[in-house]
């Protein structure tokens, strides 16, 4: 029987290029044994143990300034420290929580992961809107929540246009993925300016009104938000899966049960440690303004949104450097603006509601002419379903603008 191609001839080393899979790697560095009990139950501390679950991240040494904020903001050092430390803190601990939450889908399956991430994507929004409105800061809340969205939609949308499209033609988006996507951004904005454009229109003033259509349109997105988890997580899941299904072929070795509760105690103790850190920043945020001479509307709608997001947006961007899919870093994108939209911000008007304050749907004129001429470039680009780095330009430039014009207001 004459020799297989894979079989090499006597005297000859292996070619580990035409190995079967199976086969051992005769070029491959000795792999230690199984670990025995003595060594996994050794005195390794519990803090030890959490940092040898942290994923490495450039963003990650950043976490020194996170005791920095903690006692910065118990001490009451300055306001201008406070802010800072706690501002670089909130950065590593975003990617954290994203990466932890992530960590959970694969033990708590696509649908209630896909809920876990939906809830705490935006864990830095939504804490710093609980405790805007908590506090009365109803204009700060609004603030963060337009400048979240604008944040992803220009700056970080562009930037992976950019990337992906650099040195190349002319690229295809997926239609049947960013057109639905594009609908729903298209409803959700109708949804925030629509109370707006209707307190505009009447010469009368309409508080008690507003509220209440307020919270009956944030009832009708809540609603929106759960069937919109439903298309993505249920009915057309593999829309949403298709870059990934390459990788869940090569590495489908589940990994070990303790794993799951490394993983809930970082995500826990990152989510409470945003909560502090956003109080922290809140607290310091009147007289930090005022010594560093910006507004507060700045810091909410530029600084803190562009915080927050990150980490999330910087290994978007990565995943399309050199022609990498833009598709789906598109899915990411406007889903994180699907929750601001259709979850964080109609839960807040009914948080509002259940404590008694006026959070409502009604946003200052300027923010909306900006949120809607925002989704309107972004979804002309989306429908069209070609794109070049041109288009990313465009979408960059538009955010530097509105930095401008929030910085001078």
């Amino acid at each position: 029987m004459p020799p297989s191609p894979t079989s090499p001839k006597s005297g000859e080393l292996p070619d580990p290029l035409l190995k079967s899979p199976h086969d051992p790697d005769p070029y491959a560095l000795p792999q230690p044994g199984p670990s025995t009990p003595s060594a996994d139950h050794g005195p390794r501390s519990l803090l030890h143990k959490l940092a040898a679950s942290i994923p490495s991240s450039s963003v990650y040494p950043l976490l020194c300034f996170l005791p920095l904020g903690l006692v910065s903001g118990a001490c009451h050092w300055s306001p201008v420290l406070v802010f800072i430390y706690n501002f670089l803190a909130i950065i590593p601990l975003s990617a954290l929580v994203s990466d932890s939450s992530d960590a959970l889908s694969d033990y708590l399956g696509d649908l209630i992961g896909g809920l876990v991430n939906a809830s705490l994507g935006n864990s830095v929004e939504l804490s710093t809107g609980i405790l805007a409105v908590a506090s009365g800061e109803i204009y700060f809340a609004q603030c963060v929540m337009i400048g979240s969205i604008l944040s992803d939609l220009l700056l970080i949308l562009g930037c992976c246009l950019i990337t992906a499209s650099y040195n190349t033609y002319i690229l295809h988006f997926n239609k049947p993925v960013t057109g639905a996507l594009a609908s729903l951004m298209v409803v959700t904005s109708v949804g925030l300016i629509l109370p707006s454009v209707l307190y505009s229109t009447f010469p009368f003033d309409l508080g008690e009104q507003i509220v209440s259509f307020s919270r009956g349109t944030s009832a009708v997105l809540l609603v929106l938000y759960g069937g919109y988890l439903y298309f993505q997580l249920g009915t057309h899941s593999h829309l949403f899966q298709q870059q990934s299904a390459d990788e869940d072929d090569v590495d489908s070795t589940p990994e070990p049960r303790r794993e799951l509760s490394k993983s809930l105690i970082i995500l826990a103790l990152s989510t409470l440690a945003i909560v502090t850190c956003t109080r922290f920043i809140l607290a310091s945020i009147p007289a930090a303004a005022i010594s560093l001479n910006i507004s507060k509307t700045f810091i909410a709608t530029i600084l803190i949104p562009i915080a927050s997001n990150s980490p999330e947006g910087a290994a978007v961007i990565m995943a399309c450097t050199g022609g990498g899919d833009v598709n789906f870093a598109i899915s990411v994108i406007v889903s994180s603006i699907l929750q601001i939209g259709l979850f964080v911000i109609p839960f807040l008007v009914m948080l509002g509601w259940v404590i008694a304050q006026p959070m409502t749907l009604y946003f200052e004129t300027f923010h909306t002419v900006v949120l809607f001429f925002s989704v309107l470039l972004v979804n002309c680009i989306l429908q069209d379903g070609k794109y070049t780095y041109i288009h990313g330009s465009m979408l960059v430039a538009m955010y530097a603008i509105l930095t401008l014009a929030f910085y001078v207001r």
